[in-house]
């Protein structure tokens, strides 16, 4: 059985699913985890938004097949480790499920130049540029997740 890595942002139709893609497409082929993604307040069967799916695309990425989902008990529960967006996203997340703070993180805890406690910013309906920095800031964190899960 695999371990799970759960990515959680607002809506998942842009910033975990990148975090997904960018997650499955780095893992080596026997890695013992899986991505998955949901949403804190996500109307299930959603596409990914155009954008997302168009930066996700310049980085061999498929984002096409993506549909939403909200975040539930038992997505926490299948869970090994959670990565939240934001630490308001963490907030939720503890006061909904309190079985999960132990296995909760922020993204950019795992990108050492980030700034402590930083987000991931929201770039929905934003342009294409805004997608392409929401991209690049999950990118520059994936080595350091990729560190923690190998020592996990």
């Amino acid at each position: 059985m695999n371990a799970v890595v759960l990515f959680v942002c607002t809506g998942n139709v842009c910033r975990s699913p990148l975090a997904e893609a960018l997650l499955r497409k780095s893992l080596p082929a026997d890695s013992p985890w899986r991505a998955a993604s949901a949403g804190l307040c996500a109307i299930d069967g959603c596409p990914a938004s155009d954008n997302a799916i168009k930066a996700a695309a310049e980085v061999g990425c498929d984002l096409g097949a993506h549909r939403s989902r909200a975040l539930s008990s038992q997505l926490v529960c299948e869970s090994s480790l959670i990565v939240t967006m934001t630490e308001a996203h963490m907030w939720q997340i503890s006061a909904r499920f309190p079985g999960a703070a132990d296995k909760l993180h922020l993204m950019l805890e795992f990108d050492p130049a980030a700034p402590a406690l930083c987000p991931v910013t929201d770039p929905f309906r934003g342009s294409l540029e805004d997608y392409r920095r929401c991209r690049d800031t999950i990118r520059k964190a994936l080595p350091g997740l990729a560190h923690f899960l190998a020592q996990t």
